[in-house]
């Protein structure tokens, strides 16, 4: 399945009637970007956890990635999670349509830094390499394999 399957249902969403489809198009939002950043790694050589480490996996490799668009992307990945834990789980918490749509906008903005970032070699070369030593200076936790 591709991720950005994810953004299309969001967009739905996001122009639904009711609350419940907003929060749900924050959800997808999240998912789709969450998902392109994941394969980001991956094609970087990277060996991402398939259980609820992810998460901070990929937020951490992205925004310690040192490239500006990456950084930027991570920073917004985790803000987008943020909002979409408040969607799924604080239901008393006032939530509108202006929100979903919002974040619907800032996932495919994540999903451009990301894809913008992997179509050249040479960036996906610099943020491998900062990401593995990033991994093995502060991490200490070596999960790079050579592609």
């Amino acid at each position: 399945m591709n991720p950005c399957d994810f953004l299309e249902v969001a967009d739905e969403l996001a122009t639904g009637a009711h609350e419940a489809h907003w929060r749900s198009a924050v959800s997808r939002a999240y998912y789709g970007a969450f998902h392109v950043g994941r394969e980001l790694l991956v094609r970087c050589g990277f060996i991402v956890p398939e259980d609820d480490k992810a998460r901070a996996y990929v937020y951490m490799r992205l925004s310690n990635s040192g490239h500006p668009d990456v950084v930027q992307a991570g920073t917004w990945l985790d803000d987008l999670r943020r909002v979409r834990n408040r969607a799924d789980y604080r239901l008393k918490d006032v939530f509108d349509q202006a929100d979903a749509i919002d974040r619907d906008q800032r996932a495919a903005d994540i999903v451009r830094l990301l894809e913008e970032a992997a179509a050249l070699p040479s960036v996906i070369d610099r943020i491998t390499l900062v990401m593995r030593d990033y991994e093995r200076d502060v991490l200490r936790n070596v999960t790079w394999r050579a592609p």
